[in-house]
């Protein structure tokens, strides 16, 4: 079930979809990543998301593998913003249908997409 959600979200990321994002998050979700560090609440995380949405012109979130562990899936990521390719990992946390936490590690470094 979670695999599937994971999923879901994916696709909503990739499409700038913030509603589809909001409603599988918790109200107490907390996001961490190298850029915004660590925010909590819902809300507030939506609006760092959608200032991501809004500052890339071109943005492709390709998962290449997704793992399952018992209540948290792992999505294996090439992230393609404005032509930089980053690498990385989401861990993502699951409370029923809910993402309670998701964290973020990536390569900073990034390459050109060509």
């Amino acid at each position: 079930m979670i695999k599937m959600l994971t999923k879901q979200y994916i696709k909503a990321f990739n499409n700038k979809n913030l509603d589809e994002i909001a409603k599988l998050l918790d109200e107490s979700f907390i996001l961490q990543d190298p850029v915004v560090r660590k925010i909590s609440g819902k809300n507030k995380c939506l609006n760092a998301i959608e200032d991501i949405f809004k500052s890339a012109n071109k943005l492709s979130f390709n998962a290449k593998n997704i793992y399952q562990d018992k209540n948290a899936t792992f999505i294996e990521f090439i992230l393609i913003l404005d032509g930089l390719k980053l690498e990385g990992v989401d861990i993502i946390e699951w409370k029923g249908e809910k993402i309670v936490e998701l964290r973020a590690y990536l390569d900073t470094k990034g390459t050109k997409d060509e």
